[in-house]
């Protein structure tokens, strides 16, 4: 039924994807002797042309044979046989590795004393379809229908589309192959190639666009030294069903981000929603947005341009001058032809090398340390630490103050204030440090840090470190009358000074040892102990 552009051969075998048929050429005359013995002419399949009702066999009658869903019919110069896969009247073969199905049937009319016959006889490959590649393969010699395969020859291999012929330029033009050798003839049509047909779906819970294929042929004709021209077409039709197929968004390289680039198939976008809620494609275009669309390899493309200071688009520092810029938003889209909508995410990112770092500069006063920091383009946003805690925990008029002019921002901590760490202790000098650090609002990570190292001298000193101990110094001019320092202890007389002269002693213990008490003050713990001097004799 498919005008394949040649006239009728001899021998026509179609395998179609769900019956084979044959066509053959009538014979004119043959011979049959009634009673008297005289020849007399058979009939022509004109004559018996409009005739099946009477006496038409395949085997059975042919009445039966239908209702098996065979097929037998005849034209004024054809007899057409066709037989259904799988009846029990067909045997099935393996020829060079592939699953072969074969019906042989003998087609006779009679009446009075005329008689046609036609041996018919039908062999189609049980064509296998790799979704994945899209190809297939038939054996190039049918033994059941070559009669000397040994003189076998090709008079032409050629493939068909949607039941017409297409030349080698068309073949090579929409990608296809067809690949034959001694045994084989091959058909491979990549996935999205022209001619096939495609189909998109978003089922629940998938996301993304699915894709499915519609029909190619493939048709061979061969003859032989004693026989006339077989065509033989073998039609496939298949379908990848629905593998998944998602979008993929990507960004613009040209403008790290600026633009936000969406590739689909088939599909139709309604606009992206960001922040949690929809926009349509005015709204966005009011934001400045600026969606359209792009030309890409792989169909289509949306391309959003969104700019890095909208409140939608979520800032990061990295390190060193790199800044994360993160927007998050949702495509709605559209497939065509069926309307069906389904939603996709997607996340846009771009690092630029855009952040300027604060600087620090630290320095040393009388009684106290000082930092200075020279505001970036990022820090503003970000938390001051001193030590562990924030410095909104630690600021206290006595002992921290802090000043910023939107430039420059000023903290100077006294010497004895809380959130210091003390690296050093003797009898002359104490060294302080402090630790300054601007981190991440929400993760806390460590963004920026400075430290500032101050050496002061010791004089009168009572501190409690942060690891439970204590420090303090006895100097003699604190005492009226004076007294020698080094003959001093605690409540603990096996307690004396770790370090001393004439002048001072320094002590140094555990808030738990030598005879320390403790007792609470409000919302404070307070430890005490007290010196004790010893004279002489």
């Amino acid at each position: 039924s498919c005008p394949l552009g040649a006239p009728w051969s001899p021998r026509e075998i179609v395998c179609e994807e769900n019956y084979m048929e044959v066509s053959a050429r009538g014979a004119e005359r043959c011979q049959l002797r009634p009673a008297d013995g005289e020849t007399q002419p058979c009939v022509s399949p004109l004559q018996a042309q409009g005739a099946l009702k009477q006496v038409w066999q395949v085997g059975m009658p042919a009445t039966m044979a239908h209702s098996l869903g065979y097929g037998v019919n005849t034209t004024a110069t054809r007899v057409l046989f066709r037989a259904p896969y799988g009846t029990t009247q067909s045997e099935r073969a393996t020829v060079e590795g592939l699953d072969v199905e074969m019906a042989r049937a003998t087609v006779f009319y009679k009446q009075a004393w005329m008689m046609l016959m036609v041996d018919t006889a039908i062999a189609c490959p049980v064509t296998v379809v790799s979704a994945t590649t899209l190809s297939w393969e038939t054996p190039r010699i049918l033994p059941s229908l070559v009669l000397w395969p040994e003189r076998y020859r090709d008079e032409r291999v050629q493939m068909g589309l949607d039941g017409r012929l297409i030349d080698a330029a068309t073949i090579t033009r929409n990608g296809y192959a067809l690949l034959t050798d001694a045994r084989l003839v091959r058909v491979v049509v990549p996935i999205g190639a022209p001619g096939g047909l495609m189909q998109v779906r978003g089922p629940a819970g998938q996301q993304g666009p699915l894709c499915g294929w519609g029909l190619h042929q493939a048709l061979g004709g061969w003859g032989d030294v004693k026989t006339e021209l077989t065509v033989q077409p073998i039609i496939v039709g298949f379908r990848t069903g629905w593998p998944p197929r998602p979008c993929h968004g990507f960004n613009s390289p040209r403008l790290c981000g600026r633009v936000h680039r969406w590739q689909r198939r088939l599909v139709q976008g309604k606009g992206p929603g960001e922040g949690g809620g929809p926009l349509s494609h005015h709204q966005a275009q009011d934001c400045g947005f600026d969606p359209h669309e792009e030309p890409n390899p792989n169909g289509k493309a949306f391309a959003l341009r969104v700019p890095f200071a909208d409140p939608l688009v979520q800032q990061q520092y990295l390190h060193g001058p790199l800044r994360r810029y993160t927007l998050h938003l949702n495509y709605t889209l559209r497939l065509v032809p069926t309307g069906q909508t389904f939603a996709q995410p997607g996340l846009v990112t771009c690092d630029v090398p855009d952040a300027v770092p604060p600087t620090f500069q630290g320095s040393c006063e009388p009684g106290a340390l000082v930092l200075v920091m020279t505001r970036g383009s990022l820090d503003r946003f970000w938390v001051p630490y001193v030590g562990e805690q924030p410095l909104s925990q630690q600021a206290a008029p006595h002992s921290y103050q802090v000043s910023d002019d939107g430039h420059h921002f000023r903290l100077a901590v006294s010497l004895l204030a809380p959130g210091l760490a003390y690296e050093s202790i003797s009898l002359h000098w104490l060294a302080a440090r402090l630790e300054f650090s601007l981190r991440d609002n929400k993760t806390l990570a460590v963004l920026a840090s400075f430290s500032i190292v101050c050496t002061f001298p010791t004089g009168q000193l009572l501190v409690c470190l942060p690891n439970g101990t204590m420090v303090a110094t006895v100097r003699s001019l604190d005492t009226r009358p004076a007294l020698d320092p080094r003959r001093t202890h605690l409540r603990d007389p096996s307690c004396g000074p770790v370090a001393s002269d004439s002048s001072q002693a320094l002590f140094s213990f555990s808030l738990a040892s030598c005879g320390t008490t403790r007792q609470f003050e409000g919302d404070s713990l307070v430890y005490e102990n007290e010196v004790t001097f010893v004279p002489e004799g």
